[in-house]
């Protein structure tokens, strides 16, 4: 297939494969390098890709970057593109919650289950503050900061996150920062964030498991309480909007019976 790919990285299984493969989506603003920790500890029987989502990182130049619905085809053409055949597991934090329920939307029967970790689109109330002052961040200390307020009261993000994520940043240039900045305005250039369609997207006949803390400063944690009742719900006690930074083994290990039991029932 010819035309623009996604940027990735990938961990193959450390043992003999015996899962179907997971695709990891980051939120608004990140990168695949958002699953570092994570991403290992689910790579032990299966593979595991995490990739830049349209006008992140090293997607930078992708045409038409900005709406979830774009990068949710995105996603699809790439795992055409990369041949992985059968239905794969996508697991999408934030923003990525979003671009993963719009490809099972779209391309149901490439969809074996999704865990949506403080997902976009539940409701349209979304805390815009710490987002702002993450993309405003310049130095490690002020990203730090910024990046601790997307937590629970009392967390503080390591400062070699921040610095990395600062060196991610300055390898994009003037140009990443800008399309964040476009981005973010047509996520939310309304003080409110958009809704997904989700009785559609429970209608897919998916397994659904949602993951989110209960001291989330971005995405109410009550929007966890107004999806379909199919879908099973897992709260992280005093864990904010990063899980995979805050409890990194707590998420691993919820992500890993949910694929299990997703695997089970799909056979």
């Amino acid at each position: 297939m010819s035309g623009p790919h996604l940027a990735r990285r990938e961990w193959p299984a450390t043992r003999e494969a015996a899962g179907r493969p997971v695709i990891l989506l980051h939120g608004f603003d990140g990168s695949a390098a958002a699953w570092e920790v994570v991403a290992p500890m689910l790579a032990r029987q299966r593979r595991v890709v995490a990739f830049d989502l349209p006008g992140h990182g090293g997607s930078l130049s992708y045409p038409g970057y900005g709406p979830p619905k774009l990068a949710a085809r995105a996603v699809l053409a790439e795992l055409s593109w990369m041949g992985v055949e059968g239905p794969v597991h996508l697991v999408g934090h934030s923003m990525g919650g979003a671009v993963a329920s719009l490809a099972a939307l779209f391309e149901p029967e490439r969809v074996a289950s999704l865990a949506l970790i403080a997902p976009g689109g539940f409701g349209p109330d979304i805390g815009l503050d710490p987002i702002r002052a993450v993309i405003m961040a310049r130095n490690p200390a002020d990203l730090a900061d910024a990046l601790s307020t997307m937590g629970a009261p009392g967390w503080r993000a390591p400062a070699a996150i921040a610095a990395a994520i600062l060196a991610e940043r300055s390898a994009a240039g003037e140009a990443g920062r800008a399309a964040v900045a476009s981005i973010f305005d047509q996520l939310f250039g309304t003080g409110l964030q958009g809704v997904l369609p989700l009785d559609a997207v429970a209608a897919a006949g998916r397994p659904v498991t949602l993951v989110w803390g209960d001291a989330d400063p971005v995405t109410p944690t009550a929007q966890a309480h107004g999806a379909p009742a199919g879908f099973q719900r897992r709260f992280l006690e005093g864990v904010g909007h990063l899980p995979m930074l805050e409890a990194p083994g707590q998420l691993a290990a919820i992500l890993s019976e949910h694929l299990a039991a997703a695997d089970a029932a799909c056979r």
